[in-house]
């Protein structure tokens, strides 16, 4: 009588260990794919709400808010007087409801206190702490010899005048077709109102939270996205452009890092660290989510740009009346389907 075999040999255990083994291998990226999905869901629900929350103070002041604006003076104590000026992210903490939060702010505090919707899930470098922020404003078009104007960009009004405002009647282009925020991977905490490539003086920033270069190359950057199309790096300008910017002393030798193509969404870190961490071209929509970048648009609609959306229709979506803008080409119609 043949005796009945108790176990596996061996070779069928290895066999088992194998199949097991495949199986997680196949199993891991579709999971990792999903945890993406949803973090990159969680994001864009995060810039919907504040696309709401700036339609709600819009409604209820008359106007956009503006990138930095000023508090109300009445309730600041001298002590704190320099804090007096804030950005876009603490206008619309009330609309968020975070009224006690933005109380803190009007007295005169910087609470340091963690806001979830201001932070990507996908957005691994900052921690769940402080005013961490993952998103940034559209600032539109600026430079030294342009003049400051509505048609630039909605969150353009302290660059050089503080009485410009964005009002109903400037949006020729329509709400559905002007950026109004997108995520930044370099974006600073979003009560830092101070350093904001407007190369601002004297009154028009609060000293205390002023940023000096050491600062700005540990990728600390205004919670602002602007546009240029300067082929140079010129500080305090945050560079966004089409053309290429090449390498200016102090910087790598020459070739080392050499010209970096300013139309990808990315920043590329082919250059020495010290060198890359200085370039203003981080002021681009940029994220850590797979093949582009969250948005929301100033109807409050969002989508996910493709990195290979051409940089000509990023122009023209960044400003709210592209005819009468600064734009070198102010005549571009844009297709329902030129984004998703």
């Amino acid at each position: 009588m043949k005796r009945s075999r108790l176990g596996f040999t061996l070779v069928e255990l290895l066999v088992v260990i194998a199949i097991i083994g495949l199986l997680v291998s196949l199993l891991l990226p579709a999971v990792q794919a999903a945890r993406e999905a949803g973090r990159r869901t969680a994001c864009m629900n995060n810039l919907r709400q504040l696309g709401l929350a700036t339609l709600q103070f819009e409604l209820q002041f008359k106007r956009y808010p503006g990138l930095i604006e000023e508090l109300e003076l009445g309730r600041l104590d001298p002590e704190h007087a320099t804090e007096r000026y804030q950005t876009w992210g603490v206008l619309l903490l009330p609309f968020l409801e975070k009224q006690k939060l933005y109380d803190r702010y009007v007295d005169g505090l910087v609470p340091d206190l963690f806001t979830e919707v201001m932070l990507c899930p996908s957005d691994g470098e900052k921690q769940r702490t402080d005013a961490a922020n993952s998103y940034v404003a559209n600032g539109g078009r600026i430079g030294p010899a342009i003049e400051q104007k509505t048609a630039n960009g909605p969150f353009l009004n302290l660059a050089y005048s503080p009485r410009s405002a964005m009002r109903e009647a400037h949006w020729s282009d329509g709400r559905e077709h002007t950026l109004a925020l997108s995520e930044n991977t370099d974006a600073m905490r979003f009560d830092y109102a101070a350093w904001s490539g407007f190369g601002m003086s004297g009154d028009n920033f609060p000293i205390d939270h002023e940023y000096t270069t050491e600062e700005q190359r540990d990728n600390v950057w205004s919670p602002v996205f602007l546009w240029t199309d300067q082929t140079t790096i010129q500080e305090p300008l945050l560079i966004n452009g089409p053309a290429e910017i090449c390498q200016n002393a102090p910087g790598p030798p020459e070739g080392e890092c050499g010209c970096q193509d300013t139309s990808i969404l990315r920043a590329s870190s082919s250059c020495d660290e010290e060198y890359e961490r200085s370039r203003s071209w981080r002021a681009r929509p940029s994220s850590e989510h797979p093949g582009g970048v969250n948005v929301v648009f100033s109807a409050a609609r969002t989508t996910f740009m493709s990195e290979d959306v051409d940089y000509t229709v990023w122009r023209a979506l960044m400003t709210p009346n592209d005819e009468s803008s600064d734009s070198p080409y102010p005549n571009i119609i844009l297709g329902d389907n030129a984004v998703p």
